[in-house]
């Protein structure tokens, strides 16, 4: 979809106009650019609240009118709403191209037009592939504002970039698994250096037993398909500042030995989601050529059972010396992750950031719209969670305290990978930050927020949301 900015009002040229409708509109300026909505309006009672429509075919233009309530002007939760809402109605009422036509006074401020060109764009996607009958989309929205004031055109065509990325992510982590292997995602890796001009590194089986990859060899041990770890670089010249990425890639979790039950497999190809959005913020930072250095690795392995799978009571030997004791075969993201985190710390970054669909529990504490935050460096955390504001993949801070480590200490090795006893999601985040040495680290959860059930108030289609990807990329086109 296409999402332009133009000043000129000129209702023709569309199917539909949408008018938002804040709170607090003049109604009398408002009725004497559109009466044949006043009666309508009046009857229904509308006020402006997010939620609020109204359609209306006029006779005199002979065009589809959709009155929405926008809520705040310049609130951000209520302009990802106001997306929302507004996507739903042009895509029911089957709207090629629209213009919306912003009559209330600016100036709008620029995080507002950003967050609502990235919801229409978000709302304005399903994943079909497999279905016989297609979904019809929006193919072009015009955004007109009444006042001058809102941002150019210029910044949303870098916002489209991104976006598309985000539907790279999407479609790779909505895709079947039996698609999905860590041989397609290295494929998908290797398109993206030959792509975009960047350097990529694969280690498979030979490689990680040479290099003492042990955790990704255990967790992949039963499947068919090698694990692999995947290091991707972006280096512009004169990047003052390098940020390693590291993502989870469990193409499909059956949980090992500890078998998962039926129901909890259904949305286990998800779980490298975290791997998929390394790669397109790679590729997003390359095509907007941010000055940034950025090396991201992807842990990639399925964890499968069979005769050839790890065991409960198995001792990993990591690189950096540090044992684990296998305590759960389903705890399997934390054991792939140390070995990426170990290879990010040893190229010496300003910092390591890491995103992983990685414990039920943090669903349970934040549920779908908030990611888990696990920071011990102020600096980073406070960047991170301004980025989130501003891209509204909200992120919560949670704590790592020094006190828990006791909890994931094993009888038999230096570490355990689960059975800690509550707080399992801030232990998860202990245990990754042993591997992490004196980088200044971040893990990110995203274990709630990466793939939907079922839609929430921004998002209209359940499935895989992207989440990260604008998250980080802000981040980056943040750092000094």
């Amino acid at each position: 979809m296409k999402i332009v900015k133009k000043s000129a009002f000129k209702p023709e040229k569309h199917d539909c106009v949408v008018i938002p409708m804040f709170k607090g509109t003049n109604g009398a300026d408002f009725w004497r650019e559109f009466p044949e909505l006043e009666f309508p309006a009046r009857r229904k009672k509308m006020k402006g609240e997010i939620g609020e429509a109204l359609a209306c075919h006029s006779l005199e233009r002979q065009r589809l009118y959709l009155l929405v309530g926008a809520g705040r002007p310049g609130s951000l939760p209520d302009a990802r709403r106001l997306a929302c809402r507004v996507m739903a109605l042009l895509r029911e009422n089957r709207v090629a191209t629209a213009l919306a036509y912003f009559t209330a006074p600016g100036p709008y401020p620029a995080s507002y037009l950003d967050t609502l060109a990235d919801y229409l764009h978000l709302n304005n996607y399903s994943f079909d592939r497999y279905k016989k009958k297609k979904s019809k989309f929006v193919e072009r929205i015009q955004l007109v504002f009444k006042q001058r004031g809102a941002q150019g055109g210029g910044e949303l065509r870098k916002r489209a970039v991104v976006l598309e990325e985000v539907q790279r992510v999407r479609d790779l982590v909505n895709e079947i698994p039996a698609t999905v292997t860590p041989d397609a995602m290295a494929e998908a890796f290797a398109a993206s250096a030959r792509q975009h001009g960047l350097k990529l590194a694969t280690w498979r089986r030979k490689e990680l037993e040479k290099n003492g990859m042990n955790g990704l060899l255990a967790v992949g041990a039963s499947s068919c398909c090698e694990p692999a770890l995947l290091t991707l670089r972006y280096a512009p010249q004169g990047a003052r500042r390098t940020v390693a990425l590291v993502g989870k890639g469990i193409t499909f979790d059956a949980g090992g030995l500890n078998l998962k039950p039926g129901n909890s497999m259904e949305e286990m190809k998800s779980d490298m989601a975290g791997a998929a959005v390394v790669l397109g913020v790679l590729n997003a930072a390359a095509r907007l050529a941010l000055p940034v250095q950025v090396t991201g690795l992807a842990a990639l392995a399925e964890n499968l059972p069979g005769r050839r799978a790890y065991k409960p009571g198995d001792v990993i030997t990591y690189a950096n010396g540090k044992t684990v004791e296998i305590a759960n075969t389903d705890a399997e993201g934390r054991l792939v992750l140390a070995d990426a985190l170990i290879m990010a710390a040893r190229g010496k970054p300003d910092m390591i950031i890491e995103l992983s669909t990685l414990t039920g529990a943090i669903v349970t504490a934040l549920g779908d719209s908030y990611a888990g935050l696990f920071c011990r460096s102020k600096k980073l955390s406070a960047a991170l969670l301004q980025a989130a504001e501003a891209s509204g993949e909200l992120l919560w801070e949670m704590p790592l305290p020094a006190e828990y480590r006791e909890s994931i200490v094993s009888k038999v090795a230096d570490l355990k990978n689960a059975n800690y006893q509550g707080a399992s999601s801030i232990k998860a985040g202990l245990f990754l930050n042993e591997f992490t040495g004196k980088v200044p680290f971040a893990h990110i959860d995203i274990a709630g927020t990466a793939f939907l059930g079922k839609p929430n108030f921004c998002l209209a289609h359940e499935g895989a949301t992207g989440f990260g990807v604008r998250l980080l990329v802000e981040f980056l086109k943040n750092l000094r």
